[in-house]
């Protein structure tokens, strides 16, 4: 049997996917989690097999947690599940260990197919974004202004970020926590492709995004 965990801080996903594998023997979910922390505390005991991770968290980034997680259970498979379909994340996530990233909209075929394959010690991406990354390969329909999808959110926080607020002063305004503006600030780097907030600033102003 393989045991699973599930980080998300959203109840709704992971009330949906114990339901899902509660109808095959196969698959065990032995631990859930709903911020970075919860996870970091716990799942060196909890010891699974297998970790649903969420990328986008109140308490900070998927993609840096990846790597933390990792340290203390380096034999644990980390499959990325999220909203975010972006090649950037993908690259961004394999680098920092994750095995497999998952589409939120995805089928639960395909959720048990990506998790049999990680246990295979193979790579699991789904097929349109396997394809997308092969052609940024091979350089078909490469398009040099290419900009990922930005989240609503990310915008309101990506425009004051221009106005030069404060990490502070943009989630009182947003009234939400500091680490969730920092949380974003670190998706937008990444999406972006930039190395800090300078480079947000740059790439907002020269791409037309604010």
């Amino acid at each position: 049997m393989i045991s699973i965990a599930i980080t998300d801080d959203h109840a709704m996903i992971i009330e949906g996917l114990k339901a899902m594998f509660q109808q095959d023997q196969n698959y065990n979910i032995t631990a859930s989690y709903t911020s970075i922390e919860e996870t970091l505390q716990h799942i060196y005991l909890d010891n699974p097999d297998i970790l649903l991770l969420d990328i986008n968290l109140k308490d900070g980034n998927g993609t840096e947690a990846c790597k933390e997680i990792l340290k203390l259970v380096p034999k644990l498979k980390i499959i990325a599940l999220t909203s975010f379909e972006d090649i950037n994340l993908v690259r961004l996530m394999l680098r920092n260990g994750a095995k497999g990233y998952l589409l939120k909209n995805t089928s639960s075929e395909e959720i048990i197919k990506a998790i049999n394959m990680v246990m295979e010690d193979e790579i699991f991406l789904p097929k349109e974004l396997k394809n997308q990354i092969l052609s940024e390969t091979i350089g078909i329909d490469k398009k040099q202004d290419f900009l990922p999808k930005i989240t609503r959110r990310e915008k309101e926080v990506l425009e004051l970020i221009v106005q030069e607020f404060t990490t502070d002063e943009i989630a009182e305004k947003l009234f939400v926590t500091h680490k969730a503006i920092e949380a974003h600030r670190s998706n937008l780097i990444q999406k972006l492709n930039v190395r800090n907030t300078a480079g947000l600033v740059k790439i907002a102003i020269e791409k037309g995004l604010v």
